[in-house]
């Protein structure tokens, strides 16, 4: 093992807030770096460094500094305050400790004072973010001003619980997405049976997985796509007619639609909350054919009879007559209406039945079979209506679909369906306050995996997430956000969570992401790797170093 390099000593601090460390002349360190320092009992103790401080060994050396310039007698005073009566200091949270034999525990201790601290090297973090041997790993990325340090992540503890990617627009997020699912797929190649397999469903707003990604970085402006990369183990479903390279188009018919599906369209402000009230009650009353119904400009006689059945049909009929029978606004049963029409001329809505039972079918099959979907959007990626009903249909029914697979499978892991990952963006419309308990999605994040479903979602802003959902999120992935209460709403609850507050706001504005959660044992601040022209899907570090395998092992490391 190489010398690691010294960086100071202990001189103060908790284990609950932070230990405070005295850094040598000469010696800088920034925030999310990692230190490592002796614990007395054997062992050492890692953490990361939160804040970076001036200090002074007396008020004088301050109150009275040395003159600027370039003269003898100011030069000599600050060579000899600096590192002596003045000195830098850093704050830094105790996470892990770490045994000589590998083992690693929360931290419950903390060294002596004086403790020399040096700098955490690879063979440290590998022993602290270690991935069984027999079990995939994907690269999250190097730790800021660490870089030539790697840290992985297990890719069956990742999806073992819902996870999340935050940040701003630009920050890197379809970019870090893309990679952990990559990283997903090609694990899939190395499962003995189907049902060993991850999958993935993911609603595509932006046109990112099934055809091209769109790059922002240096060279060409876009990358591989994920079916690019795995064309027989992803398949992709567009609702535009128009979009090439897709496995099949993917309608949805009128009659196809519950009063359920559309619940969580009040949040994108398409109906107001009596409208969806007046919904659930035309498809009590009118049936399966509700929205044909409803939007036709004058009520049919199936409508009349079905609304007045209890007394006489008046002489002079209208909607207006209609919403008053059953209880309703006029108002509120036209902003209904209105809204339903306005859905029912986008181009991937058919009257009647349409496509999509056998749409569903054939989804549900493909996923049960080991493939992952990519359902598109096409010319409506900016169509944020039509992404939340579409994403809603089609999640409550494979949802049921897997819970009634689970349910009859009597607790035989053998006859259980494969695993599956729901992937979501602009997720607080779907799971804010107001939705969560009605929303699926709010289901799915609840039950963690009781059913072989997880989430992933990618989102803006954290803090309109309802908090019991956000709470069940296990990892998550923050990008630099602008917002105090988004960054509140991430680390609330977290140790050292105003040390984290800190970290998160001197993030650059992209490729840069604090990582914590379930599938790690501490919080890491990394720089993604970069999904450059010729990034290999499944290249492990060892194999881009072009390094012989160590023979610990048959685990894969991707990305």
């Amino acid at each position: 093992m190489s010398a690691r390099e010294g960086m100071g000593a202990i001189t103060g601090g908790s284990l609950t807030k932070s230990l405070e460390v005295r850094l040598d002349p000469g010696k800088s360190a920034g925030l999310g770096e990692y230190l490592v320092a002796p614990l007395a009992e054997g062992g050492e103790l890692l953490g990361m460094v939160t804040d970076v401080m001036l200090k002074s060994a007396e008020a004088g050396a301050t109150s009275w500094p040395p003159a600027a310039g370039d003269d003898p007698l100011s030069t000599l005073l600050r060579e000899v305050l600096l590192d002596t009566g003045v000195y830098t200091a850093v704050e830094v949270n105790p996470y892990l400790e770490v045994g000589a034999d590998g083992t690693t525990a929360r931290a419950r201790r903390v060294p002596r004072h004086f403790a020399r601290v040096s700098r955490a090297d690879q063979e440290v973090l590998n022993r602290a973010f270690a991935v069984d041997e027999e079990r995939a790993a994907v690269r999250v990325g190097t730790p800021l001003g660490m870089d030539d340090v790697e840290v992985f992540v297990d890719i069956e503890k990742l999806f073992e619980r819902s996870a999340g990617v935050f940040g701003k627009s630009g920050t890197g997020k379809t970019i870090a997405t893309m990679q952990i699912l990559d990283a997903m797929v090609r694990n899939n190649d190395d499962a003995r049976v189907k049902k060993e397999r991850t999958v993935a469903l993911i609603f595509d707003m932006h046109n990112d997985y099934g055809v091209e990604i769109k790059y922002q970085g240096e060279g060409a402006k876009h990358r591989k796509s994920l079916k690019q990369r795995h064309p027989s183990n992803v398949a992709v479903y567009s609702l535009d007619r128009t979009t090439a390279n897709t496995d099949a188009p993917f309608a949805i018919g009128t009659q196809d639609i519950t009063s359920d599906d559309i619940d969580v369209l009040q949040s994108t402000g398409a109906f107001t909350s009596q409208a969806i009230e007046a919904a659930h009650e035309c498809e009590d009353r009118f049936g399966k054919s509700w929205i044909d119904e409803i939007t036709a400009d004058d009520p049919s006689p199936a409508v009349l009879r079905r609304t007045f059945r209890e007394s006489g049909e008046p002489d002079d009929t209208n909607w207006t007559k209609v919403a008053q029978r059953l209880g309703f606004h006029p108002g509120s049963f036209e902003n209904l209406r209105r809204g339903l029409r306005r859905f029912t001329r986008r181009g991937f809505v058919q009257s009647g039945s349409g496509q999509f039972a056998g749409a569903l079918s054939h989804i549900v099959k493909t996923l049960q079979g080991g493939k992952s979907v990519v359902v598109q959007f096409g010319r409506f990626d900016k169509d944020l209506t039509a992404y939340m009903l579409v994403a809603n249909m089609l999640s409550r029914r494979i949802w049921n679909e897997y819970s009634d697979a689970v349910e009859r499978a009597h607790g035989n892991p053998d006859r259980e369906p494969n695993r599956l990952v729901i992937v979501i963006e602009e997720a607080h419309k779907f799971i804010d306050r107001s939705m969560a308990g009605q929303s699926i999605f709010g289901q799915i994040a609840r039950e963690l995996r009781k059913y072989n479903v997880t989430l992933f979602v990618i989102d803006q802003r954290p803090s309109q997430i309802d908090p019991e959902v956000l709470s069940q999120i296990g990892t998550k992935f923050c990008f630099q956000l602008d917002s105090e209460t988004d960054v509140e709403a991430l680390v609330g609850g977290m140790q050292g969570r105003a040390g984290l507050r800190s970290v998160i706001a001197s993030l650059e504005s992209r490729q840069q992401a604090l990582v914590f959660g379930h599938a790690l044992p501490m919080p890491v601040v990394v720089r993604p790797p970069d999904l450059t022209e010729d990034f290999r899907a499944g290249a492990s570090l060892r194999e881009r170093m072009g390094a012989p395998a160590n023979g610990r092992g048959s685990g894969k490391l991707y990305g």
